[in-house]
């Protein structure tokens, strides 16, 4: 790799020790600058120049030919290929009586600088498809009972299509575990029961799950077709712990004291997976969510509640300040 001199200030700033200087309009400026590596070449605009030019060269034979072609005078541009062959210390052209020809070295360069354009090419077409939304990555939280049936299977079907180009990061996870998720950006969005009202929230309505009577099979409310919410105090009750749901906590219990219900709560479980296990051993019975019905527990009927006005309000919850293009795309597909 050549090495360079420090140079001296320029306008009270010291250049780079790897930069040569171009005097142009009797001011001086960098033209190209090598890396501190020798497989590593720092491009700035200027040298992206010299790389076309240099290509318009090698492909013509010709300086002639070459300057009609990219429009610019022909002493200019010999001058910026003698400047690169000396920035690389390499001869690239042969001169000719009548025109020049590709060196041993400047075939190899040559094949670089098409890869250097087409890697270019590449990352404008990446970088404009992720800010369409077309490519990059998309994180989302759900809630496992969501995706069984509905809206949610059938949005991330249709963005699977219609986006390939973005990779989609599924997570099943608690809502209290997305809420975290998505304040501390670990993913972008989630599929989350009654969340909680902040500014920093935004909060898009998707439907409103009613709730059912989980009942083991073997007892004699499984063959009913609904039983009222007054039976429920008579019957011990496998709850959930208010942490992971705090609003729908507060609307289960508010709706139970309206119907005139004291619960006789006997756990309170972490999710309904737990709650449903527990009501296979007999324990007692549940309240739990309708889309159950998609996937019924072995062992347990789920049976309709009259006279409880309570619900699962289920919202894709995403940060008001969130700058995924991929996002707005998904937002495109929702049925709200």
């Amino acid at each position: 790799m050549p090495s360079f001199r420090r140079r001296p200030r320029r306008g009270g700033r010291r250049l780079p020790e790897n930069c040569r200087l171009d005097k142009v309009n009797d001011n001086y400026r960098p033209i190209f600058s090598l890396a501190r590596t020798d497989a590593e070449l720092i491009l700035n605009d200027m040298d992206l120049r010299q790389i076309r030019y240099f290509i318009a060269v090698a492909e013509e034979e010709h300086f002639g030919r070459a300057s009609e072609r990219i429009r610019i005078a022909q002493p200019a541009l010999s001058r910026q290929i003698q400047l690169l062959e000396a920035e690389l210390g390499v001869t690239l052209f042969e001169r000719l009586p009548r025109g020049v020809r590709l060196s041993a070295a400047g075939r190899t360069f040559l094949d670089h600088c098409n890869q250097i354009l087409v890697n270019l090419d590449h990352a404008v077409s990446e970088t404009q498809a992720v800010a369409r939304g077309e490519a990059g990555i998309l994180k989302l939280g759900f809630i496992e009972v969501t995706a069984w049936n509905g809206v949610i299977p059938e949005t991330i079907m249709a963005f699977r299509r219609n986006y390939p180009g973005v990779r989609l990061v599924l997570n099943s996870l608690s809502g209290l575990d997305q809420l975290q998720g998505i304040y501390d950006g670990r993913i972008d969005a989630g599929f989350i029961y009654n969340p909680p009202r902040d500014p920093l929230l935004v909060v898009s309505p998707i439907a409103r799950h009613t709730v059912l009577l989980a009942v083991p099979r073997e007892t004699e409310l499984a063959s009913r077709q609904f039983v009222d919410v007054s039976e429920l105090a008579e019957r011990p009750l496998i709850s959930f712990h208010r942490r992971e749901s705090p609003t729908y906590h507060d609307e289960l219990n508010r709706g139970l004291f309206q119907a005139g219900v004291s619960a006789n709560v006997v756990h309170e479980a972490i999710n309904e997976a737990e709650m449903l296990a527990l009501v296979t051993t007999g324990m007692g019975v549940a309240l739990v969510n309708e889309c159950q019905r998609w996937r019924p527990p072995h062992g347990i009927a789920l049976i309709p509640v009259r006279n409880l006005d309570v619900g699962l309000d289920l919202a894709l919850v995403y940060h008001r300040d969130h700058s995924v293009p991929a996002l707005r795309q998904f937002l495109s597909l929702l049925a709200f």
